[in-house]
């Protein structure tokens, strides 16, 4: 794989409103068209193949040792194929090729949301207004590489389903006075599937079928400030509970954490998106939803597949 020259350039439609990022050599990602996820042999991000991509930003090494050379833990790098230059990494979890987030034990796992942590903070540090951290897991989830691991986007302007969510929160605040995602952690009933201190539960009104937010107990901004110790075992028993109930479907994830210039109240959290169904005409023509799987009952699902705690 060689690298790409530079990113891509996000533009606005000023029909609609809507941002697009335009990143024509993202189109030389070693995808598959027909599996979605390339096999790549040597795979880059196993260790020992550390030559094989830019050089590292960041890792995780308990027993020490060189950058980009073996002993990392966790380790992050430049995406060779960027949406935005210098604002787009990709955040390799482990160096074993098919550890998936859940397979690792929770010391290990609360390791990797602390890199999650470092990297938000260092692109918000160097100029970004918003992070947006994505995993894409399965075949058709836009995976482009086996080897697990997750992405990191920063943004010039905060995206603008994020926008969407401070604008509500900040809707439900002056009316109720209270925090909109608090709220509907405590109206979750039947929907609920963990809780504690971290609450899972399927939204009243999912855009997918079997859509699963994960979110701090306590009223919590910035995801900087997340115990990653607690939230740990919490993530990885809700992965392997959906994971189960979906039975091999693609499952892309993404987490929502305050824009740098925040103002008004947001609770950060993390979304799990099963793709049991295609997105049609309706959804894409609309912007308006269309779920098959009654919310209560895909919270039943995962009840019962949900692992010892």
């Amino acid at each position: 794989m060689t690298a790409a020259s530079g990113g891509g350039e996000l533009r606005r439609n000023p029909v609609n409103g809507k941002l697009a990022i335009v990143a024509p050599s993202r189109a030389a990602r070693p995808a598959d068209a027909e599996r979605d996820v390339a096999t790549v042999s040597p795979c880059p991000f196993c260790a020992g193949n550390e030559a094989l991509t830019p050089p590292e930003v960041d890792a995780l090494r308990p027993d020490g040792g060189v950058a980009d050379g073996p002993g990392w833990r966790v380790r992050v790098v430049p995406n060779k194929y960027p949406a935005l230059e210098g604002r787009h990494e990709v955040i390799v979890h482990a160096p074993a090729h098919e550890a998936e987030l859940e397979d690792l034990v929770d010391e290990a796992l609360a390791g990797v949301l602390g890199m999650w942590q470092r990297r938000i903070a260092a692109q918000m540090d160097g100029g970004a207004a918003a992070v947006t951290l994505i995993g894409n897991l399965g075949v058709g989830s836009g995976a482009s590489l086996e080897h697990p691991h997750e992405q990191l986007f920063a943004t010039p302007v905060p995206p603008p389903l994020l926008l969407d969510e401070i604008l509500e929160a900040e809707r439900h605040r002056n009316r109720y006075g209270s925090c909109v995602l608090c709220a509907q952690q405590d109206a979750a009933g039947d929907r609920l599937v963990l809780g504690g201190d971290l609450v899972a539960w399927v939204p009243e009104a999912s855009r997918f079928n079997g859509e699963l937010w994960l979110a701090p107990a306590a009223h919590e901004a910035d995801f900087r400030d997340a115990d990653v110790g607690a939230l740990a075992p919490a993530l990885r028993r809700a992965l392997v509970a959906v994971k189960t109930a979906i039975a091999g479907a693609p499952l892309n994830f993404w987490l929502h954490t305050a824009p740098a210039d925040l103002r008004g109240p947001f609770h950060w959290h993390l979304e799990l998106a099963p793709r049991t169904a295609a997105i049609a005409g309706f959804e894409l023509g609309s912007d308006i939803a269309l779920v098959t799987k009654d919310p209560a009952a895909a919270a039943a699902d995962y009840r019962a597949a949900l692992p010892p705690a």
